[in-house]
Formats: C-alpha cells, structure tokens, sequence
C-alpha cells in the first residue's frame, strides 16, 4: 500500500505540516510517560481502529477501557498487551443513553473517571436518502451524533472535578470535510453526521477555552481505511483505490497525545499518497 501522510492542523504559524507516521511510534515510550496508570475509554473497541488504538494505549502504559456491544471480543484484545497497560472490556450499545450513563457510572466508581476519550464508535447506513428509511436517519445521528455528546459531555465533567488535564479525540471522517463526486452516491446521511461534528468539535474547544479546562479536543479525519465498514463498496475499482490501514490512524492520535501542552493539534486529515 502507498505510504500515507498526515495533514496536520496546529495551533502554530504554519497551519499544516507533514510527519511520516513511523516518527510517532519512535518516540512513543518517551513522549507518552504523562498517561502512564491514566485511564483511556475507547468506544467501538471490538474491531478496527478502536481495536488497534486500544492495544497500542494499554502498551504505552494507560489503563484502556474497551466498549462495544460485542464486548467478548474486547476481552480477547489483552492476550496482545505487552506494556505495563491493561484492557477491560464493558458491554455498551452506544445508541442507547442508559447504557452509556451506566458504563460512565461504572468507570467513575471502579477507575474514577476519564482522562482521555477516543470517540470511535460510528455506523454508515449505505443508501441513497430517498430510499432510506426513517430509522437509518435515526440510527445515524444517534450513534454517530448524539452519543458522541453524551460521551464528551460526561468526560468533561470527570476531568473537570479532578481538576486534571485531559485529551478527546473525536473520530470523524474525510466525509466529514467534503463529499465526492462518484457514479453511485450512497452515502446516506453519514456525510451530515460527520459535519455534524465539525461543528461539535468547534464550538466545543471554544467553549473549553472560555472555561479555561485544561482539555485539548482533536478531530480526527481518516480517508479510506481497511477496515469492515468499507466491504460494501468491495469491487474491482474500490480494490484499486489506495487505503490506508489502521495503524496508519492509530498513529496519527498517539502523535496527538504525545503533544506537550503547549501544543494543540486541532484537526488531522490523514490520506494514503497516491
């Protein structure tokens, strides 16, 4: 596969800069010492990048808690810790708001909050609108939307009376920035979801710094990545297209919590070179 770069938007006077992914890794041990024993809730571990980025936390040394609502598979995730970290893996349908009050209740009583929040947990319901039905929509923005609230809303409260720093990554998508121009447009209402977000992730780091929390909050912009949610479009043109692989992603959000804090990666648009 092609070799991907990450556009990187930062609070510095040049807004964009490239990184070769591999640096991040090599630095890792060094740099991500400030969340050694931190707890890390990551949402749509089972599979994917949450999978990926919840093996790579626990081995940085945090204490990474796993959901999905196929939580068995989270489970298996820590035969592959080889750092000082642990996974625990909680049962949660992120459509469903008492279950995602309940898994935070959990968290705060058994680990005492959040530090960082990897918002992965997403759905795309392939389909053109017209031809949609009224759940797809719904099921969309729930997941896609409104649990990404209740999740930031919550962390935000645990690392506000803890008076502790924290990081939020929200997972979005290169559909969160534009929407191509192809043959057959089923993208649903996914695009609106992502832009959706956009928005979100604004007005919150605006009104994180009126309150002056010391929360850094990064939007995170993946173009095609390997992974299942993109089996649909499984065909001889998509197999051609350049993906990227979850690695590739995972590594673009530990160089985020590897910043000083001084730095604020506010957005990253990660792409496979062509």
């Amino acid at each position: 596969l092609a070799k991907p770069y990450l556009n990187l938007s930062i609070l510095s006077e040049s807004p964009s800069v490239f990184v070769d992914r591999s640096k991040a890794f090599g630095r890792l041990c060094s740099a991500m010492e400030k969340w050694v024993g931190k707890i890390a809730l990551v949402t749509g571990a089972s599979s994917g990048i949450g999978q990926d980025v919840a093996i790579t936390l626990a081995n940085a040394g945090m204490v990474v808690i796993g959901i999905a609502r196929r939580a068995e598979l989270i489970t298996l995730l820590s035969t592959k810790v080889t750092g000082t970290g642990k996974i625990f893996a909680k049962k949660c349908d992120v459509s469903n708001e008492t279950e995602i009050m309940e898994t935070l209740n959990w968290i705060r009583r058994e680990f005492g909050g959040v530090d960082v929040l990897i918002n992965n947990a997403g759905i795309f319901r392939y389909n053109f609108i017209s031809q949609s039905e009224t759940t797809d929509f719904r099921d969309t923005f729930n997941v896609n939307v409104l649990a990404t609230c209740i999740f930031v809303r919550e962390v935000i409260k645990d690392m506000k009376a803890r008076e502790s720093y924290g990081h939020i990554v929200l997972l979005n998508s290169i559909l969160g920035k534009r929407v191509p121009d192809v043959s057959v447009p089923i993208f649903g209402v996914y695009p609106a979801s992502k832009f959706a977000l956009v928005g979100l992730t604004e007005v919150l780091r605006q009104e994180l710094n009126f309150l002056k929390l010391p929360i850094k909050v990064t939007s995170v912009h993946p173009g095609m990545v390997q992974t299942d949610m993109i089996k649909v479009f499984e065909s001889q043109l998509a197999e051609r297209l350049p993906k990227l692989q979850v690695s590739d992603i995972t590594a673009s959000i530990v160089h985020c919590l590897e910043t000083p804090p001084e730095v604020r990666i506010d957005e990253i648009t990660v792409n496979p070179a062509m």
